[in-house]
């Protein structure tokens, strides 16, 4: 396990700079309301049910096995998208703000707001079209 971990937070760092969540709204993305800009509500709401869906048993927590299930789902898309990038290998591990090996609700919306007013250039407390990074594929 105490190789697995690693792997598994180098893996997800690319879901965490993608912006953690890209819950299902009208556009595919955090964009809820489909207004074309993304709200801080909208963009924390994503968050915690992207969160949700990583926390398979509903336990508070993303523990070591729902990170390798979670590495294992993105390598398997890896396969088939070569052209998809890999990560910088920071950002997942980054959120584990105790470095107990395990991101509990809490870290990961921190992480979110931290996430929100990194893109939030103008600090309006909305993304703009233009603030607003690329989607990179399916949310988890």
């Amino acid at each position: 396990m105490s190789r697995l971990l690693p792997a598994a937070l180098t893996a997800l760092s690319l879901a965490a700079v993608c912006g953690l969540a890209h819950a299902q709204g009208p556009r595919g993305n955090q964009d809820a309301n489909g207004d074309g800009a993304v709200s801080a509500q909208e963009f924390e709401d994503a968050a915690k049910a992207r969160f949700s869906r990583m926390d398979a048993n509903h336990d508070g927590v993303i523990d070591a096995a729902e990170l390798a299930a979670i590495q294992q789902r993105m390598e398997a898309r890896r396969a088939e998208r070569p052209d998809a990038g890999k990560g910088d290998g920071g950002g997942w591990a980054a959120m584990d703000a105790d470095h107990d090996g395990k991101i509990t609700e809490a870290e990961a919306l921190a992480a979110a707001k931290t996430r929100f007013a990194a893109l939030d250039a103008d600090k309006d407390g909305v993304l703009s079209p233009a603030e607003q990074p690329a989607r990179r594929g399916p949310p988890n």
